[in-house]
């Protein structure tokens, strides 16, 4: 006999599964759901005095690592302003701007060292779209910047305007830039800083300013006498949720998109020494002793935020919760700095860039080093919570020669939806 149900007790169990399901997601992301609104307020001093075991786990999946070109016809020396798009890697060697696949063969290279039509000065930056079409080189002492398809070929060159001191630029969108400015009164001229009117900012295709962050010594009188001792450095960036995490010198870190600048996080130091005025922060002190704690990048993710400290000579790891407001701090081995990598047991790891969704993070070492800090010593000692993982680092390890290309590390993020 075939069983039978009431038409009733039909619709009752489709309504307890569907309320199921949807509980199921919401506790998913449940975790997240209550993100503290922007700008965070990270109290450093709180974050010192709690002292603690920060893992690479607690918000990674997993590590990778690639071995950039086997091909030794392709040298490749340290690289510079790594970044991703998609699953090909971009970086600067050797003063050219490379291409890789996520396998670490070379693809391609784009243009090369000179004057002419399609080369390039030692200095020159480059940025990717954000549809990841082209590839933007902004050359060095020139105004103007080279388009070119990822695959290498040469588009042609777009005139921009921009002040003597830029440093660095970010295509935000196909027709907005970010640009970060610097200055160096030990060679450069008052008139420059005279001119220099923001510490970074939003500019439009041709270069014209639409939001900027002024800089703090525009409004100062400042001798001539004073101008050599000015050191103004560039401020450092990162991405999260294709967003600009960038960080002047100070106590603000903004959150910049192609239409905003909006604040991150503010530091709030407490009673520790830091660098807080003018002077600290913007004049060299020639012969005296530094004892401000100072950091230079923040790492963003869903529900955290981290700092590499340096506090006298000591390096700290510092974590800021999005959630709870509350930091701690991990003080690093200087020879097996980052965070403690109890994924693949391999040697800690803290990122030098980020993707630019900022869920995937990047470092790097030369083969000789990365043997070194994965000996056979080390890895027998370190807690690995995947084994299988670290048999296969073991192996990579082994295969690697003293005189292979560098080696990236890559470290992706776990995933997260949260408010």
């Amino acid at each position: 006999m075939k069983p039978s149900f009431h038409p009733k007790t039909i619709i009752l169990v489709l309504l307890i599964s569907l309320v199921a399901c949807t509980n199921q997601r919401k506790n998913s992301n449940r975790d997240i759901d209550f993100v503290k609104p922007y700008p965070h307020i990270i109290n450093m001093e709180d974050g010192f005095k709690n002292a603690s075991q920060i893992l690479l786990s607690e918000i990674a999946d997993s590590i990778k690592y690639i071995v950039l070109s086997r091909d030794k016809k392709v040298i490749i020396g340290s690289p510079w302003r790594l970044q991703m798009a998609g699953e090909e890697i971009y970086m600067i060697s050797e003063n050219i701007v490379m291409r890789f696949d996520f396998l670490g063969n070379f693809l391609n290279s784009f243009g090369s060292n000179g004057r002419g039509p399609e080369e390039y000065l030692n200095g020159s930056v480059y940025s990717i779209t954000p549809a990841n079409d082209k590839v933007l080189i902004l050359r060095s002492m020139m105004q103007d910047y080279l388009l070119y398809k990822p695959n290498g070929d040469y588009i042609g060159k777009k005139d921009i305007s921009y002040s003597r001191n830029l440093f660095d630029f970010v295509s935000l969108s196909d027709s907005t830039f970010l640009f970060t400015f610097w200055f160096h009164g030990a060679f450069m001229k008052g008139d420059i800083l005279s001119g220099m009117s923001c510490t970074a900012g939003i500019f439009d295709q041709d270069g014209k300013p639409v939001k900027v962050i002024e800089h703090p010594l525009r409004n100062i009188k400042v001798s001539k006498e004073e101008v050599s001792r000015i050191l103004s450095q560039p401020p450092n960036f990162t991405f999260f949720d294709n967003r600009v995490v960038l960080t002047p010198a100070g106590d603000t870190i903004y959150e910049i998109n192609q239409n905003s600048i909006k604040l991150g996080f503010i530091i709030n130091w407490g009673s520790l020494p830091h660098k807080q005025t003018i002077e600290d922060l913007y004049y060299r002190k020639p012969g005296s002793t530094d004892n401000s704690i100072s950091f230079n990048k923040v790492y963003e993710t869903t529900s955290k935020a981290y700092l590499h400290v340096s506090k006298m000579n000591d390096y700290i790891i510092f974590e800021y919760d999005k959630i709870t407001g509350l930091s701690r701090s991990m003080k690093s081995d200087e020879k097996n700095d980052g965070l403690i990598n109890d994924l693949d047991g391999g040697a800690n790891f803290f990122p030098v860039w980020t993707n630019r969704e900022g869920n995937i993070w990047i470092s790097y070492n030369d083969a000789n080093e990365f043997k070194e800090k994965q000996s056979d010593e080390f890895l027998s000692k370190s807690t690995s919570n995947h084994p299988e993982m670290k048999e296969k680092l073991r192996a990579m390890v082994k295969d690697l020669k003293t005189d292979d290309n560098p080696v990236l590390k890559i470290v992706y993020l776990k995933k997260f939806k949260g408010k």
